[in-house]
């Protein structure tokens, strides 16, 4: 599984990405975007527990935010190899907050059918920015810092996601979920304001083609590449589970435990502790291995289905706090691993189609996960729907293992 071996460091990350002028604009508007990302994610899965007190409801809530990309995803992949990214990054940012200003606009006078209709064109939004936004950024930096790009991303995505579940848990339970999706609204601005400044790299040119050819081109890439293709299976397998029980933690925090709004912030930020730990030490060179799948990130994910099973089967509030805390941890390891294997070696020309499939295996994925957990959580309570899924993680993703095994 390893092909070879690229040690990366958080000097060669401060001294690489970082000098790039490009990238630091980049970097300025994509911190203040997944602050976005993180707020409206908690604040959209605590309105539909709120307002129904339904395990189903979350679920299909958090599902309906992510299944569209299991359908467009690879769509959007190939426009995104096609059109100027720059308009499509305007585009894809400004409909997100267009949205979420919406939403926000008719909370005082709607039922929850108006988080299914939120929830719906958030995900395919997403299905177009998630693409987008992964192609961008390395096409704004020679190709050799692309794996730098890659580890300084998740790092602002997971301190995202440990600071704004606090912040947006705190301003849902003193100022309420409205304010909370202003400030989501507010935060995609400085990204809109950097994009026009941004030139990325000219994708090489190429013959016509209609949709469905590149479509197929790109399919037939990823498949070609026997470590993209096993990064696409195991990314699918692993995110179903431990990244789907992540988006039912409105239920854990208040169903399960009666923590309330404020409880699902510190769940959030413990799966988010766990996450930047995570970035940090892959940032730092543990475990770096640039175009390649080392074995401790298969065991990763193993440990990150243990610690499923080990939140539904917590005894007591801060036994889940640490389960949470570890499924996150695991969660970045597995995925900024999978990612940067991907991208490190990946030509401009097949990156937004190869990189929607990425897309369609790790958000699509979680989805699915999303809708069966909160399925069984209706059936058997998310104690006992957790555990399970976990259970069934493993024995799948052992399979796997053991499978790739066998064949080397």
């Amino acid at each position: 599984m390893t092909l070879r071996q690229r040690p990366l460091d958080i000097t060669a990350l401060a001294g690489g990405a970082f000098r790039d002028r490009q990238f630091r604009l980049f970097f300025l508007g994509l911190f203040f975007v997944v602050q976005a990302i993180w707020v409206q994610r908690v604040t959209i899965g605590w309105l539909a527990w709120e307002r129904t007190g339904s395990v189903g409801f979350v679920g299909l809530v958090a599902g309906l935010s992510l299944a569209p990309a299991l359908v467009m995803g690879p769509l959007f992949g190939v426009m995104t190899d096609r059109v100027d990214i720059r308009r499509a990054s305007f585009i894809t940012n400004l409909s997100m907050a267009v949205v979420l200003a919406a939403l926000a606009l008719s909370l005082p006078f709607s039922g929850s059918w108006v988080l299914v209709v939120a929830a719906f064109a958030i995900g395919v939004i997403s299905s177009a920015h998630h693409p987008v936004r992964m192609s961008l950024g390395p096409r704004l930096v020679p190709a050799n810092m692309v794996q730098h790009v890659v580890s300084v991303a998740a790092l602002n995505f997971n301190l995202a996601r440990l600071v704004a579940p606090i912040i947006a848990g705190g301003v849902i339970a003193t100022a309420g979920a409205g304010v909370a999706l202003w400030m989501s609204v507010l935060s995609y601005v400085p990204m809109l304001l950097v994009l026009p400044r941004l030139t990325p790299r000219a994708l090489p040119q190429r013959p016509p083609a209609s949709v469905w050819a590149d479509l197929r081109e790109g399919f037939r890439y990823a498949m070609a590449a026997p470590l993209v293709r096993l990064a696409l299976v195991f990314t699918l397998l692993f995110s179903t589970v431990v990244r789907g029980a992540l988006e039912v933690l409105p239920v854990l925090a208040d169903g399960a435990f009666g923590r309330g709004a404020a409880g699902l912030g510190v769940l959030t930020a413990a799966a988010g502790a766990g996450a930047i730990s995570s970035a940090l030490l892959k940032a730092s060179g543990v475990g770096a291995a640039g175009a390649s799948i080392p074995p401790v990130v298969l065991w990763a994910a193993m440990l990150g289905q243990g610690a499923v099973i080990a939140m539904g089967l917590a005894p007591g509030w801060y036994v889940a706090i640490a389960a949470t805390a570890l499924a996150g941890f695991c969660a970045t390891w597995v995925g900024v691993s999978m990612q940067s294997a991907i991208q490190t070696d990946l030509p401009d020309g097949y990156r937004g189609r190869v990189m929607s499939l990425w897309v369609v295996a790790g958000f699509g994925a979680v989805a699915l996960g999303a809708f069966a957990i909160g399925g069984l959580g209706e059936w058997l309570g998310i104690g006992p729907a957790l555990a399970l899924a976990g259970v069934l993680g493993i024995v799948v993703q052992g399979a796997v293992i053991l499978g790739v095994q066998a064949r080397r």
